[in-house]
């Protein structure tokens, strides 16, 4: 995998054969520990989606829907006001 790549002469190439080795090295070992972790978080995930039951409750029990519905206009017609009498 350690190729030339640049026109500088072998001998002064060689001496960054060992940055390519340690970056090869490091690419590896990160991927490892990313492969570890996203397994870690995968069976966590599997286990609390397996493990752990939802609430289930009904909201809608208590619901209003009296003041949802469309009430009639005429039958929502004020009283008339008694009228006021006169004492003297």
């Amino acid at each position: 995998m350690n190729s030339d790549f640049s026109s500088w002469p072998r001998e002064q190439e060689a001496s960054f054969v060992v940055y390519e080795q340690t970056t090869q090295a490091s690419q590896r070992m990160a991927w490892t520990i990313a492969g570890i972790v996203s397994g870690f978080v995968f069976l966590v995930m599997v286990g609390i989606y397996a493990g752990v039951t939802p609430i289930e409750s009904d909201i809608s029990k208590d619901m209003n829907m009296s003041n949802l519905t469309k009430k009639d206009s005429k039958a929502a017609a004020p009283a008339p006001a008694p009228a006021a009498t006169d004492k003297k």
